[in-house]
């Protein structure tokens, strides 16, 4: 007697398909974090490759797109291009994807500027300063750039 629930390995590339499909409905995946998606879901290695492979034949996912997304929400939300590039690596996006899709450092200074401007009232003494540092190396932004950001800022001493 069967419980209407498949085993793993059981799915079928149509199953896959259709199951990846439904991700792709909610969301923007990168190829390789579908890949990984649909494994966790109980998708043959074989039969993913294959179903993700034709999905971006298609169109329908594409790492390109993903990063171009990913890039600007995180950009959009503060964050550092050190944490959001080590964030698309761990989803499997390449290197060379990534670069293309980086703003310019302009950007990431005026993000670390506008970051540590939203947590000040005033003038900063060393204290102070030194937190907001730590905070903004934290969320991916390079030393140079939490300094920048941080001489825009009033200091006391």
């Amino acid at each position: 007697m069967s419980s209407g629930h498949k085993t793993s390995g059981d799915l079928s590339a149509a199953e896959v398909r259709e199951l990846a499909v439904r991700y792709l409905s909610r969301r923007e995946y990168g190829i390789e974090e579908l890949k990984r998606k649909l494994g966790q879901r109980g998708a043959l290695a074989d039969i993913t490759e294959e179903v993700v492979g034709r999905l971006a034949d298609e169109g329908f996912v594409s790492d390109q797109r993903f990063t171009q997304m990913y890039v600007r929400t995180r950009v959009r939300r503060l964050f550092g291009p050190l944490k959001i590039c080590g964030e698309l690596k761990s989803r499997g996006i390449a290197d060379a994807i990534i670069g293309e899709n980086m703003p310019a450092e302009e950007t990431w200074v005026d993000s670390a500027s506008q970051w540590a401007g939203k947590r000040t009232r005033g003038e900063l003494d060393y204290k102070e300063r030194a937190k907001i540092y730590r905070s903004l190396i934290n969320r991916g932004f390079s030393h140079e750039q939490a300094n920048t950001a941080l001489d825009n800022l009033k200091f006391r001493d």
